[in-house]
């Protein structure tokens, strides 16, 4: 009798401590599946906020074509507001601190395609940096960006010449 109680309770022992091993390991699994899962979030609202980013950019009135008091052409960049947007981007403090709360921590350049591909117009660049024993270090783990066509206009003598471009968005996490 006292021999068949031991070998229930050695049976009993070895299936608690199986069954224990397999709550580890799915506590384990879990855990690893939850990481992946945030990140991969992660990278969707970063590719959500490029997006985002890239949308407000194309409707600023700052830097769209108009012909007077009409409706802005869709997609399409005035040349002359292009060349003075870094100024007034990045002027003061107070237009500093506009367009932060616009664009938080980004770049937006404007590439010109056609018909010169060498020039190119940064309208805002505010990297994610911090500053360590006076030196910067980046403070960003993934970098998104986001790429559109958009269309460049250049008054000349009254008449407009149309250009080719491209606008990039690159938004830090």
């Amino acid at each position: 009798m006292n021999r068949k109680a031991q070998i229930r309770m050695t049976e009993t022992v070895a299936v608690l401590f199986i069954f224990f091993v397999l709550v580890i390991f799915g506590i384990f699994f879990y855990y690893k599946y939850s990481q992946i899962s945030i990140l991969e979030k992660q990278q969707e609202l970063l590719g959500m906020r490029a997006i985002d980013t890239t949308l407000k950019i194309l409707f600023l009135p700052e830097l769209s074509c108009t012909k007077g008091d009409a409706e802005p052409e869709d997609n399409c960049f005035d040349l002359s507001k292009l060349g003075s947007a870094s100024s007034v981007f990045g002027g003061s403090a107070e237009h500093l601190s506009y367009y932060f709360d616009i664009f938080k921590y980004a770049n937006i350049t404007v590439h010109e395609i056609y018909p010169d591909s060498t020039n190119s117009w940064t309208i805002y660049d505010k990297p994610k940096v911090i500053m360590e024993e006076g030196r910067e270090i980046k403070n960003w783990k993934d970098y998104e960006s986001t790429f559109f066509i958009v269309t460049l206009r250049e008054e000349s003598e009254g008449n407009p010449k149309y250009r080719a471009g491209y606008l990039e968005v690159g938004v830090y996490s």
